[in-house]
């Protein structure tokens, strides 16, 4: 894990961007997130519901004042985005994504987009796989 910010941070348009990006993808590969949107589970609006769950998560990113304490926070965001899409991670994910997340994030403070380029060939190659 990257070092973790004494305090308040405040993100470069590129971090931000970088940021979105990086959680967008995370969520979508989620596999309890993926399944609950792709079938409807919360609903015929459940693709949005998933989506307001991204911003939440960027937004909480974009204001947290204390870096070292946001796995609660965040853990709590997805939970209640699973929620809403009437669907429970009971298998580890919601705290590995967490983990990720706040990953993704220390590394963004750090300028390292490493782990960004590695997620962008595997979810170009996993759409390659799909129209094959």
């Amino acid at each position: 894990m990257e070092s973790k910010p004494s305090g308040p941070v405040v993100l470069t348009a590129e971090e931000e961007s970088v940021l979105k990006e990086g959680i967008y993808l995370e969520l979508s590969q989620w596999t309890a997130m993926k399944a609950a949107v792709d079938n409807g589970w919360g609903g015929r609006d459940s693709h949005e519901k998933a989506n307001r769950t991204l911003s939440t998560v960027v937004d909480y990113f974009i204001h947290l004042k204390d870096p070292t304490t946001g796995f609660d926070g965040l853990a709590d965001i997805l939970e209640n985005g699973l929620y809403e899409l009437n669907t429970v991670a009971d298998d580890g994910s919601l705290e590995e994504v967490t983990e990720t997340l706040l990953d993704w994030y220390y590394e963004c403070l750090e300028g390292d987009y490493r782990r960004l380029e590695k997620l962008r060939a595997t979810s170009s190659q996993r759409r390659a796989s799909v129209v094959k």
